[in-house]
């Protein structure tokens, strides 16, 4: 049976992002990255938490400690939602696994592969280790994570639901580029590992200086055709947040969804305001 198209209109969803922060390590530095203190003024993590988790899960949750410094207080956890878009996480520690389990069997195999290394570890990493009892999901898992953790997030900000969360930890994580690995399992080089933590709360309850994360559904028939356009670079999509929050002459920056619609980044009305006296 096919189900008809129909039109409608264009729809706009938003939110603010009230801190945000974006974190790189090469390979050889996140071993260290597990252990070390968190930065002053954020919330500190259970001893060794971090110890098997995934090199994507570790800087991830480094991103949130990052970020959570610059709130002028701490988020009620009771209310604080979290969604992680890793993209292809775990893959380094399943080759090691496949290439152990060749050799010396079912035993060696760890334990903690799965809990660590799935899709949903980054976010019931970072909910568990800041005490976050709001809902926690992992979305996407490949090229696509950015688009589909930003549409996912604003659906449970925007949701319309009696109910909603007060904020959302959104975080998208990758490599650089995807880590060559030897017969052990083992990355060749330094591949780098990236993450970007983002606060996001309703549109409503934010400041004028804030930058803004908004959908717009297309119009016309939907779904609309996917974009013909290379993905966006996450390294690219934390400096859009940063150009619009310093209220920097970038007005706005676009990521197309692959299902058509757009996820746009836009300075806060008075950061704008104040760009544009400037260039006057």
């Amino acid at each position: 049976m096919i189900a008809h198209l129909r039109p409608h209109r264009p729809r706009r969803a938003a939110c603010a992002i009230q801190a945000h922060a974006y974190v790189e390590a090469a390979f050889s530095r996140i071993a260290a990255l597990r252990d070390e203190p968190p930065p002053t003024g954020a919330p500190s993590l259970p001893t060794r938490f971090l110890r098997h988790a995934d090199e994507q899960t570790v800087v991830a949750v480094r991103a949130v400690l990052e970020a959570s410094t610059l709130l002028p207080e701490p988020v009620a956890a009771a209310r604080c939602g979290v969604v992680a878009a890793p993209c292809q996480a775990g893959r380094i520690a399943t080759a090691r696994s496949l290439a152990l389990l060749q050799t010396g069997g079912a035993v060696t195999v760890s334990p903690h592969i799965v809990p660590q290394c799935s899709l949903h570890s980054v976010a019931g990493a970072v909910s568990v280790a800041f005490g976050m009892h709001g809902p926690h999901v992992g979305i996407g898992g490949g090229p696509d994570a950015l688009s589909e953790g930003l549409f996912t997030a604003l659906s449970l900000i925007d949701s319309g639901m009696p109910d909603p969360c007060d904020a959302v930890w959104l975080l998208v994580s990758d490599w650089e580029s995807e880590p060559e690995l030897d017969s052990h399992g083992e990355p060749l080089g330094e591949p780098v590992c990236r993450a970007l933590a983002m606060l996001l709360a309703p549109e409503a309850a934010a400041a004028g200086t804030e930058p803004r994360i908004a959908l717009v559904t297309p119009a016309g028939q939907w779904p609309a055709d996917p974009p013909d356009e290379p993905d966006v670079d996450l390294a690219a999509f934390a400096r859009a947040i940063d150009m619009c929050r310093s209220g920097m002459a970038l007005a706005s920056w676009a990521v197309n969804c692959p299902w058509g619609g757009r996820v746009r980044v836009e300075a806060g009305t008075e950061s704008l305001v104040s760009s544009r006296r400037e260039a006057a």
